[in-house]
């Protein structure tokens, strides 16, 4: 077990000078392929905290098995991390779309209080006819219950040309919600593509939407707004060239604010790839609901603001000496660790590949 260092990372929050801070704790991996009730993990991309037990949704796309997600015992004492799986509950009787069952990309995870969980999939825009982006919900043992209505301008065409909607592997990955389930937010990886030729002037960067939800008990949920989020532009290092970026994960820290993590992926100078991930803070308060934009243009809107928290490039290469940065996909509160502070969780998506491993990181949290 790694030990955790004193390292804090502060981000002053406008003039009443809040400070979030994040202290790096410890980690623990899964063993690469492990079997488990005769399954393999791995490819997990959403967690949830239950208060008991983390729950995690494998992507597997029917590669090693069924659409599943895992039930895991998680201990955090002082440093020490350990993760035990205790059991897997497999997603049933989805609905059909023109006669078929879809192969599912299930990327977020959000547990809501009565024990239902809401699932997103990224779809398939390979697929004949094209397997749509979902969101939705299911019961503890994973029967499906409902899908959470999109926005037309999400979805592709099933057939021909495609002209918008979310494109192939990059849509909802980001999943969280707020307030006991009464708000859950969806964010897609990259931008739709009706919005994809659009890039900031003063940032060269793309622009993803965030769609955020209400439950209205009897009606279900229901969107209630749509923002535009700002990526980074691919940056440039020693270390190499991004050569792509988007959102792999969202996590709520109010009504208005959500931990975003951008994910990329580098190429070396010796033509090796490596991976990046950036955590920043984002606020939707003062953000243009452009749920009625069907493409987004300069000057139509303003986007949520954004400010860096943490690099793990660069700023946890003391707390994490040797190690280099993986897949992360998933981020989730945790338990209340023993100073009382909570935790915040960050797990890597291994793609059920030998060359990486599914890495789970703690940090104390303070403020906000």
């Amino acid at each position: 077990m790694l030990k955790a260092c004193g390292i804090f990372f502060s981000l002053f929050l406008g003039f009443q000078a809040q400070a979030l801070h994040l202290e790096y704790v410890g980690e623990t991996s899964i063993k690469n392929a492990q079997k488990f009730k005769k399954t393999t993990i791995g490819g997990l991309s959403g967690i949830a905290w239950s208060g008991h037990s983390l729950y995690a949704v494998s992507d597997d796309r029917g590669r090693f098995g069924e659409p599943r997600f895992y039930e895991f015992e998680l201990s955090i004492e002082k440093k020490s991390v350990t993760l035990k799986p205790k059991d897997v509950l497999f997603i049933k009787n989805l609905p059909k779309h023109e006669g078929k069952e879809d192969a599912l990309d299930a990327e977020g995870l959000v547990l809501l209080p009565n024990g239902d969980l809401v699932i997103s999939s990224e779809g398939n825009n390979n697929a004949k006819p094209r397997q749509m982006p979902r969101l939705f919900r299911v019961s503890r043992d994973g029967q499906w219950k409902s899908d959470l209505p999109l926005p037309e301008k999400f979805l592709p065409e099933l057939t021909g040309q495609q002209k918008k909607g979310t494109q192939n592997n990059v849509a909802f990955e980001g999943l969280t919600s707020f307030g006991d389930g009464k708000f859950i937010f969806a964010a897609t990886e990259s931008p739709l593509l009706q919005d994809s030729s659009f890039v900031d002037k003063a940032s060269t960067g793309a622009w993803i939407r965030v769609l955020k939800y209400e439950d209205k008990e009897s009606g279900g949920y229901k969107v209630l707004a749509e923002y535009a989020y700002n990526l980074d532009a691919p940056a440039s290092t020693d270390n190499g060239h991004e050569v792509f970026r988007g959102v792999s994960e969202i996590l709520a820290l109010s009504e208005n604010k959500l931990i975003v993590m951008e994910r990329g992926v580098r190429v070396s100078p010796k033509s090796l790839l490596g991976k990046t991930t950036k955590l920043y803070l984002a606020d939707l308060s003062a953000a243009t609901d452009v749920s009625k934009l069907p493409q987004l243009e300069a000057g139509k809107f303003k986007g949520a603001s954004k400010t860096s928290l943490i690099d793990f490039e660069t700023d946890l290469t003391k707390s994490r000496p040797g190690k280099s940065v993986e897949n992360f996909e998933a981020m989730a509160w945790g338990p209340k660790l023993a100073d009382g502070r909570r935790s915040l969780l960050v797990m890597v998506d291994d793609n059920f590949s030998k060359k990486e491993v599914t890495e789970l990181l703690v940090f104390a949290v303070e403020g906000e």
